[in-house]
């Protein structure tokens, strides 16, 4: 009996200066339908604040947000292959049963990695401001313990970081590959990824002049570019999800 064929994914190593392209490629998309990713942003966000002011109905936002980012992602490619998209979009992935276990399976999976992390966040606060209060010299431990919450921070950025598009647009069902792979692309990127993260805190302070109201722009400019950045470390060009095709 001869083995059903499986896709060896390329995870490829990006140059440095990737992050560049990235975004110039994202400015371009986002001049195309900026008024739908804008509406986009500002109706996921208004989303995300109201659910999360009650403990049950911030359980629906952990399951509903990654929905939330595949639809954006979708809006994307639908841009990219000159679709008519419009803001609804963002929900379309909640009515494709095809990914609705996965995408839960990571917003609980998150949820739970993230709430002790967050715990031990709230736990390190407190000596720390006591010490900030006296002005006096932070014990040895904190710094240890401060420096070990970051690295934890970041090892799950890195677990979810692709995640969403894995299991998205890769068609991948099991957790553990979507996080494995999620994190091996990020390691092997880590350098290109750093430099995408001191841009994006320079373009969000540059949005201090206008009280953040520029965060209307830049934080959906660098969603599209953090969705190029998968394309290029994927070596794959997406194609709309309803084709089932991917070009390796």
């Amino acid at each position: 009996m001869e083995k059903p064929f499986q896709l060896k994914l390329i995870i490829r190593r990006v140059s440095t200066t990737s992050s560049l392209r990235w975004l110039a490629g994202a400015w371009q998309l986002f001049k195309k339908a900026p008024i739908v990713f804008m509406a986009m942003f500002l109706l996921t966000a208004c989303l995300g604040f109201l659910l999360q002011l009650n403990q049950l109905s911030a359980i629906v936002w952990v399951f509903l947000n990654p929905f939330l980012t595949a639809g954006f992602y979708k809006a994307i490619v639908g841009i990219q292959h000159q679709q008519n998209v419009t803001v609804d979009w963002v929900f379309k992935p909640l009515a494709e049963p095809q990914c609705r276990l996965i995408l839960l399976a990571i917003g609980a999976l998150k949820v739970l990695l993230l709430t002790p992390l967050i715990s031990f966040q709230q736990k390190l606060l407190l000596p720390m401001s006591a010490a900030i209060e006296n002005q006096s010299t932070a014990d040895i431990s904190i710094s240890w313990q401060l420096l070990l919450l970051v690295a934890l921070f970041s090892l799950v950025f890195m677990l979810f970081a692709y995640a969403v598009a894995i299991a998205y647009f890769l068609k991948e069902q099991r957790i553990l590959a979507v996080v494995q792979t999620s994190f091996i692309a990020c390691w092997r990127n880590v350098s290109a990824l750093l430099i995408f993260g001191l841009l994006s805190m320079a373009l969000v302070l540059l949005t201090l002049p206008t009280f953040f109201i520029g965060l209307i722009v830049v934080l959906p400019l660098l969603n599209i570019a953090f969705f190029l950045s998968f394309n290029d470390v994927f070596a794959l060009q997406v194609k709309l999800p309803d084709d089932g095709v991917l070009e390796v």
